[in-house]
């Protein structure tokens, strides 16, 4: 039996926190999105880590070190992503 992981977006996730879980979602840039489908996107890759956004940083890493080039231009658009769609959300210092 499975464990089911119930996990939200929370204020103290950071900037880079919520771009790092995107980049781990089935999200595409070719996607249209909206506020509504990146939250869930982010939700559904923040259970599908165990609610581990280290996990993510950790797949993040994987993925830079097979395909540094595609992984960099993935990133950049979570995080424009991230920065229209959570206009509030703290940058970590």
């Amino acid at each position: 039996m499975s464990e089911q992981v119930t996990v939200q977006v929370t204020s103290d996730m950071t900037v880079g926190d919520l771009a790092e879980v995107l980049f781990c979602s089935s999200l595409q840039p070719s996607d249209e999105l909206d506020a509504e489908k990146v939250a869930a996107a982010i939700s559904q890759s923040l259970r599908s880590h165990h609610g581990q956004i280290r996990e993510c940083a950790e797949e993040l890493a994987a993925s830079y070190g097979k395909d540094p080039e595609i992984t960099c231009l993935r990133m950049r658009w979570a995080r424009t992503v991230v920065a229209r769609t959570f206009p509030t959300a703290r940058v970590a210092s």
